[in-house]
Order: structure tokens, then sequence, then C-alpha cells
């Protein structure tokens, strides 16, 4: 089976934990695949969206851009779509490429503590 990426991940908020938040207006892109729509990205501007919307485009399809609401988790800085409701797990959302940026610099600060040996050990080189 082909996974499919979204921008949705497992929320870092325990069920029973208490949280500030705020309610707010996003706009998702979604991309439609074997007869099924999946949320490709989301911004809180929509000019962001409909940019990522012609820039991306999937077997020649323009994504979908949606109004959408999230809760904004303001303690731990996570985004949750709103109106699922299927699964009882709460998914955060990636708003605008937040979370990919926190770990991406998270990589690259793990990465520059390895030492030339260890780099090429995973097959990586400073380069």
């Amino acid at each position: 089976m082909t996974t499919i990426e979204t921008p949705e991940h497992p929320a870092v908020q325990g069920p029973d934990q208490r949280f500030q938040a705020s309610y707010r207006e996003a706009w998702g892109v979604w991309m439609r695949l074997l007869q099924e729509d999946y949320l490709k990205a989301a911004f809180t501007r929509r000019d962001d969206a409909e940019s990522y919307a012609n820039k991306h485009l999937s077997g020649g399809q323009r994504g979908d851009v949606r109004r959408m609401w999230v809760l904004i988790n303001e303690t731990l800085g996570e985004a949750y779509a709103l109106g699922d409701g299927a699964s009882p797990v709460l998914q955060a959302v990636d708003l605008d490429f937040n979370r990919r940026s926190k770990l991406s610099m998270l990589r690259q600060a793990a990465l520059e503590k390895l030492t030339n040996e260890e780099l090429l050990a995973l097959g990586l080189s400073r380069g």
C-alpha cells in the first residue's frame, strides 16, 4: 500500500491536559487520489494556500483550496484541524510548515554534532 504524505501528525497534547487555545480560520490544500481527498498543506493565509496549490500539481491537477477551522494550542504551539471527528486520536496539522521547519532544524543540529566517521557510517558527508 502506498503511503500518502499529509501535514497531519500525532498531537503532543495529552487528552487530559489543559492548554490555552485560540480558534482560527485557515486554508487547506486538498489533492484527490484514488477517489479520496487528502489534505496536502495548511496555511493561515489564503494567498499562501493558492500559491502552494499552483506550484504543487498532482497528476496535472491543481489542489483544491478550502477554508478550514483550526484550534491553536498556544501552550504547545500545535494546531488541530476541526470538523472531522472520525478518529478519537487527536491529530495535529502542520500549519504553515512550522513543524516541518522545526524538525529540519533539529535534524541539522543533530547532524552537526556527529563526527565525519559517524556521518560516513550513516551514508552521509559534510559536503
